[in-house]
């Protein structure tokens, strides 16, 4: 890792994996970065996920959490858009 970086896992579920074309993905970010950074990162590549920025979830190993919570070396990120279904 490098100094002033963390890493981490990012799991992407229903629609928001529809738009990324992608379950999961790695990420290096600053170590001051929050959640919202992480969703703002894959943004840059997948614009479409923007839509869907207002009505998802967070969660930040397995707890739900908001888009300013602080990032933690190592952790996963949930992104958690409404899903719908019988």
């Amino acid at each position: 890792m490098e100094d002033g970086k963390l890493t981490c896992k990012v799991l992407l579920f229903a629609a928001a994996s529809d738009v990324c074309g992608k379950r999961e993905a790695q990420l290096s970010m600053a170590r001051n970065s929050s959640v919202g950074d992480v969703f703002d990162v894959l943004s840059e590549t997948s614009p479409e996920l923007c839509s869907l920025r207002s009505r998802c979830a967070f969660a930040m190993d397995q707890k739900i959490c908001s888009s300013d919570t602080q990032l933690l070396d190592g952790c996963t990120i949930a992104i958690l858009p409404p899903v719908s279904g019988g």
